[in-house]
């Protein structure tokens, strides 16, 4: 997945908040539970003929179908987008649909500057938000979205960052 170092330890892994998960799957819950509470309406106020019961459960299954389709595309979302966070580099990892991956990485060296983000009431009450990283290279901003306990990560990153800019640098001498 990613290209570690041999002499680079990682700190912490860190993915989104299981409530945006939660929050994110409710349509499962919708599509499963609508289409049978529509038949019992259907079914009691109309007369049904024939293979009706069939036919909606051939539908039935078609929606289930890709309903767990759409749900297993967020639990893939949910779980490969991954913040990596070692004692040399912040690796941020985005799982873009099934077969699209971004990896961005940043040196802690070269962190400007960590700031945090938590709006709303449960975000504030379950302790989550979007923690942004600044740096002068290439990529400029890391944004990483719906991290659980935002502050305790930056405080984390900050102290390595702090710990990396202290440590003595070797020099190679060449002859």
């Amino acid at each position: 997945m990613i290209d570690i170092d041999p002499n680079e330890q990682i700190i912490k892994k860190v993915r989104r908040h299981k409530f945006v998960l939660v929050f994110n799957s409710l349509f499962v819950l919708f599509f499963v539970l609508i289409p049978p509470v529509f038949y019992k309406f259907v079914q009691s106020n109309i007369t049904l003929s024939g293979n009706d019961l069939a036919l909606f459960l051939v539908i039935y299954f078609a929606i289930l179908l890709f309903v767990w389709v759409g749900f297993f595309k967020r639990w893939t979302d949910y779980y490969l987008d991954v913040l990596v966070i070692t004692d040399k580099r912040v690796i941020d990892i985005e799982q873009k649909g099934f077969f699209h991956r971004d990896v961005a990485t940043i040196g802690l060296d070269k962190i400007q500057d960590v700031s945090v983000n938590v709006s709303g009431i449960l975000a504030t009450f379950l302790d989550f938000g979007t923690l942004k990283i600044q740096s002068a290279g290439e990529v400029t901003e890391f944004v990483i979205r719906d991290i659980p306990e935002p502050n305790k990560i930056k405080a984390e990153i900050y102290d390595l960052h702090n710990k990396r800019l202290e440590a003595p640098q070797s020099v190679k001498v060449v002859q």
